[in-house]
């Protein structure tokens, strides 16, 4: 009863601005002027008044209305611009009983790869089509498609009487491969129902996997005025046998595959391994027994955790994998397929060369420096780098382009060509890491344009700051202990970023942008003489780090999943084109070169083609959509628990409100488009009365 009272039940007229209707009192102003008007006395000629005699005469003005057609005019003229600027709204159609129970019904389906599953995409679309038949006249719908990271609103509050346009979108939609989160889509969810809106039923049609629940529980409340109703169309199947990874070992070159299934039943399936699109091997899969299996539940350890699905997992090896030199591709899948293909591959990388990195020696059997930073680069384990030793003099184009780090020990000894290719080389993305000696102060290079060194500073120095979050100097260890008995003082250019600092304020290490390359300079040679910094233990981790920084700064990943961002290592001067498994273009011609990042949608190899040469990234479904454990009950009662609790009156004085907000129009636009009409009427009207009037004085 309290909602029938909260909007009038009777049509009645109502203002916007009813203050405004205080401008009717205007038309007063017209008719006062057409009362008091006087007419005019008419003196005709005459001859002489010398003989009539001479009299006071007196007139009575006849004060009576005068042009009533003229008069009508300008009073509604005046009526209708008072009307119009006090907005009135037409009365609603419809009795606010309909408005009180109007809802905003939004079904959300879940477009996850786990869908696919047997019949549940089809039992989804079933109960997408149920809520719409079972929605009120005066209801309204929205669809969202709820997948990886979108939520994609196709259909925004459609009346019911449209619901035509929703049911034929429901039948174009597939489920896809991604994976749904049901945190991100409810706490995304103010935002893609937007306000203000009518008291919101949210229906959540999925197969609720236990997977799918968000770190926080709480991320799990629904938004305001909105209630929860789930829509579980999981089913009772959940066996699901899928690839979970690969392990390559490089130096034995054998491969690992672990397969994870959930099947009570023993049906015999085979593992085929594909490199490079060839078939090279198959191995029989061999799960141990229900009993013996180790006892490892799905979603173990989170909230309301289903018990009894219990999985079972096998490593099938691949011994002696012929792996030339290169980058290959790795496919491993199992036969035969199940009701989720999907996941029955897995698709990996392996790279079978290193790194060449171009140590540029001051002659042909090295220097000091050269000889120190062979040494340490020969220790790495992780990058594991091949050197090559090039002297300075003979330094070439040609060599540079096959070096992913040139690593210069004395820029003085470089010919002018050597500077110029070397300059090139990193103009067009190259990676260098420099150090200066005491001949670099004399001669200038273009790649140390901008910076100003002095005379040598002889004396013991410290380091006094080090930028710890870049990522070479994070774990490089304690670089206040390495001591410094002479150093060159450098002013930096204002592009170059100073990472390590003496504590007279001289830079140590510098960082700057040559082109779409970068250099590392280290303001100090690698002498005795002038530091221990060599023979420190921190060098062999500052130049391993240094290394892997230089070399992936610009490299793409080589796995993904998909939905993810991924750097594509494309840059404007380089260029290049992005293909997906099906060979077709990802991005247009013209947009390749300047995007840093795209999404992958598929599964399977995505080829990247630069003037680099072509790059290969291993794209894979989350594997937690493999895991086709529902919820419990008791999680889902939670769930359903945390519904923001709504009273009854409130929710139907707001669906009343809402609904009379949308069936109220204003009718001032219309009325000023008479009122624009009357005063062009008014305007002929007085203008023919004044012609009348003058053409009477003429005539007489």
């Amino acid at each position: 009863a309290a909602s029938l009272h909260a909007v009038p039940t009777e049509a009645s007229l109502m203002f916007i601005a009813p203050a405004l209707l205080a401008g009717l009192l205007a038309i007063a102003l017209p008719i006062w002027l057409h009362r008091m008007a006087l007419a005019n006395p008419m003196r005709h000629p005459f001859a002489s008044l010398m003989f009539l005699r001479q009299s006071e005469t007196q007139r009575t003005a006849q004060r009576t209305i005068r042009y009533w057609l003229l008069l009508v005019l300008r009073v509604a003229f005046l009526s209708l611009l008072a009307l119009a600027f006090a907005g009135p709204l037409l009365p609603p159609q419809h009795a606010s009983v309909t408005a009180a129970r109007a809802r905003l019904h939004a079904i959300v389906i879940d477009q996850s790869l786990s869908m696919q599953y047997e019949q549940r995409w089809a039992r989804a679309l079933q109960e997408a089509q149920a809520v719409i038949d079972a929605a009120r006249s005066g209801d309204q719908l929205t669809l969202v498609a709820a997948s990886g990271r979108r939520m994609q609103v196709l259909h925004d509050r459609v009346p019911v009487r449209d619901a035509g346009a929703i049911r034929t979108t429901l039948q174009r939609l597939r489920p896809g491969v991604e994976r749904i989160d049901y945190g991100q889509l409810m706490t995304t969810a103010e935002s893609w129902l937007t306000t203000p809106r009518l008291p919101t039923q949210l229906h959540l049609i999925s197969d609720m996997q236990q997977s799918a629940s968000p770190l926080r529980f709480a991320d799990l409340q629904p938004p305001e005025a909105t209630q929860l109703q789930i829509h579980d169309v999981s089913g009772s199947a959940q066996a699901n046998s899928y690839v979970s990874e690969l392990n390559v070992d490089s130096a034995s070159r054998s491969l690992t595959a672990r397969i994870v299934t959930n099947a009570t039943d023993n049906l015999p399936q085979t593992a085929i391994l594909r490199i490079d699109d060839h078939e090279v091997a198959r191995r029989p899969v061999n799960f141990p027994a229900q009993d013996s299996a180790p006892a490892r539940i799905e979603g173990e350890g989170a909230p309301g955790a289903a018990a009894g699905n219990r999985t079972r997992e096998v490593d099938v090896p691949f011994a002696a994998l012929d792996l030339t030199q290169g980058a290959h591709r790795l496919t491993l899948s199992i036969e035969p397929s199940d009701e989720l293909p999907e996941d029955d591959r897995l698709y990996a990388l392996v790279e079978q060369t290193r790194p060449r990195v171009l140590l540029v020696a001051r002659a042909a059997g090295g220097d000091e420096a050269a000889a120190y930073f062979n040494a340490a680069i020969a220790s790495l384990t992780a990058p594991q780098l091949d050197v090559q030793q090039q002297p300075a003099r003979e330094l070439t184009a040609r060599r540079l382009k096959e070096a992913a780090l040139v690593v210069e020990s004395d820029p003085a000894a470089l010919s002018s060509d050597a500077l110029t290719a070397l300059d090139d080389y990193v103009a067009g993305g190259g990676s260098v890491l420099m150090t200066l000696a005491s001949g670099a102060a004399v001669r200038q290079t273009r790649l140390l344009a901008g910076l100003r060194i002095g005379d040598v500073v002889r004396g013991p120095a410290q380091v006094a700051q080090v930028q710890l979050s870049h990522p070479v100097l994070r774990d490089s260890g304690d670089w206040h202990r390495v001591q410094f008995f002479r150093h060159l003082p450098v002013q930096p250019a204002p592009q170059d970023r100073v990472l390590i600092a003496l504590d007279d304020g001289a830079p140590l290490l510098l960082e700057r942008q040559v082109g779409s390359g970068r250099v590392l300079l280290l303001t100090t040679p690698l002498n005795r003489d002038w530091n221990d910094l060599a023979i420190h233990p921190l060098f062999v981790r500052f130049l391993a780090d240094a290394a892997r920084y230089l070399i992936g700064r610009r490299a793409m990943a080589q796995e993904a999943q998909v939905g993810a961002p991924v750097i594509t290592g494309l840059t404007a001067d380089a260029g290049g084109q992005i293909f997906d498994p099906r060979g077709k273009r990802v991005l247009a011609i013209d947009a390749a070169p300047s995007a840093e990042r795209f999404v992958p949608t598929q599964a399977g190899f995505y080829e990247v083609r630069s003037n680099a040469g072509v790059k290969w990234l291993a794209v894979n479904t989350d594997r937690r959509e493999s895991q086709l454990e529902r919820m419990s009950p008791v999680s889902l009662q939670r769930w359903l628990a945390l519904r923001p609790q709504v009273s009854a009156a409130d929710s139907a004085d707001g669906a009343a409100r809402s609904e009379q907000s949308k069936q109220q129009r204003s009718l001032g636009y219309l009325l000023l488009v008479l009122a624009a009409l009357l005063c062009g009427a008014e305007l002929l009207v007085a203008n023919h009365y004044l012609i009348v009037r003058r053409d009477a004085k003429a005539v007489t």
